[in-house]
């Protein structure tokens, strides 16, 4: 039986928690990847961005600043977003996804199957027992094992 030790990208495409957004835009479609496991400054595996989560106005507008007093706008949300680019210069960690679904490197490859879909992701950043990043599986590295691709 297959494990994600044998099949997993050991060169790991990652974006920094404290990058732009638009920093890792670029990265993404540089590398043409669809998403990336997120480190902090350690090195520390700390969220996932994916493309849907550049894209999220909701998440966007979510992040940025309010500037208040006594519950009043003192600046225009327009001129708040104008401000931050239509969010493209907000850091990485305040749209992307917390909540890391991760796999070691002994899972087999059918088990990694089966939650990439029922999870609904298309990416599971492999960790070795100390929690550290040691590789990524995606959908497509997947495909090619199952059938032997």
């Amino acid at each position: 039986m297959q494990t994600l030790a044998e099949i997993m990208t050991r060169d790991v495409v990652t974006v920094s928690d404290e990058a732009t957004l638009r920093e890792a835009a670029a990265i993404l479609t540089e590398r043409q990847i669809s998403g990336a496991p997120v480190v902090n400054p350690e090195g520390a595996l700390v969220g996932i961005l994916s493309e849907s989560d550049l894209l999220n106005e909701v998440k966007k507008r979510e992040a940025l600043p309010r500037i208040t007093a006594f519950g009043l706008f003192i600046a225009p949300e327009a001129t708040v977003r104008r401000l931050y680019h239509e969010g493209a210069d907000l850091a990485v960690r305040t749209v992307m996804t917390t909540s890391v679904i991760s796999a070691s490197e002994e899972m087999s490859v059918q088990e990694a199957s089966r939650l990439l879909l029922n999870k609904k992701i298309n990416r599971l950043p492999v960790v070795n027992t100390e929690g550290a990043l040691v590789g990524i599986v995606t959908r497509e590295d997947i495909l090619k094992a199952v059938f032997s691709l």
